[in-house]
């Protein structure tokens, strides 16, 4: 987001205005989901507790696509189209993410758990 001058009281009103429209989108990208997944039976339509994880779920990939698109300093455009479609994708944008940081920094991916020596 581009810095403009705060007004005298402090507060940024253009990154508050762009954060809000962001989390916005994000908010919107998760009750798409929640359509979704609804109309191929994968969840009941009065499921409050899905449709708030769903809401969690993709405003935090929303803010993290937002977040890592100014590190990199993509287009204010793209910006908002991929925190969108992050945000739709929900939890499958969070392994995607994790995939991505494991190649870029060479880590690990999970290791076979071991079995319990001392189980029966």
């Amino acid at each position: 987001m581009t810095p403009s001058n705060p007004t005298p009281g402090g507060f940024d009103v253009d990154a508050i205005l762009s954060w809000a429209l962001l989390i916005g989108i994000s908010l919107w990208g998760g009750w798409a989901s929640f359509v979704r997944k609804m109309r191929d039976g994968h969840a009941r339509a009065w499921n409050i507790t899905e449709f708030v994880g769903e809401l969690c779920i993709s405003g935090f990939t929303g803010i993290v696509t937002a977040h890592l698109c100014d590190y990199i300093g993509a287009p204010t455009s793209l910006k908002y189209a991929l925190v969108g479609i992050m945000a739709h994708m929900g939890s499958r944008a969070l392994f995607k993410l994790e995939s991505l940081a494991n190649t870029k920094f060479n880590l690990p991916t999970d290791a076979p758990r071991k079995e319990d020596e001392h189980a029966a």
